[in-house]
């Protein structure tokens, strides 16, 4: 069941191609930071000012630190996927395959939620992941 107005945890490849192609460009460490940031921010929440007073409530008292359960005993699921992007290599001698991954995680936190109808009617919002609680998954 798809819950309305729940902030969805997701590598988009279209974003992920973009900051790749950025990262190949010819800039310096410092320009290429303040793009990303420039870009991030303002998809979040610089078109829209209800999605910019839906992200202002959201995390204004919202800790990063504290896993979102509402208590400490719940168990919080994570779902991974793992998605192949590139078979870089198969050595059969040694029995190893080199590859890239896509790896997609996500969870229901339960502090991202709000009534749409209250927002203007948005649905969905973008949050950089370094806002928000994440998963330690080695």
């Amino acid at each position: 069941m798809r819950r309305c107005g729940v902030v969805e945890i997701a590598l988009n490849v279209f974003a992920t191609v973009f900051v790749a192609i950025i990262f190949k460009m010819d800039l310096g460490d410092t320009a290429r930071a303040w793009l990303l940031w420039a870009i991030v921010f303002h998809g979040a929440v610089g078109g829209n000012p209800d999605a910019k007073r839906l992200y202002d409530d959201l995390l204004s008292n919202y800790n990063k630190l504290v896993r979102p359960v509402v208590n400490t005993t719940d168990v919080l699921r994570v779902c991974i996927k793992l998605k192949l992007s590139q078979l870089i290599d198969v050595n059969l001698k040694n029995q190893i395959m080199t590859t890239n991954l896509w790896v997609e995680q996500s969870w229901y936190d339960y502090k991202l939620r709000w009534e749409p109808r209250e927002y203007g009617g948005v649905q969905m919002l973008h949050v950089p992941s370094d806002h928000i609680w994440r998963p330690d998954i080695v």
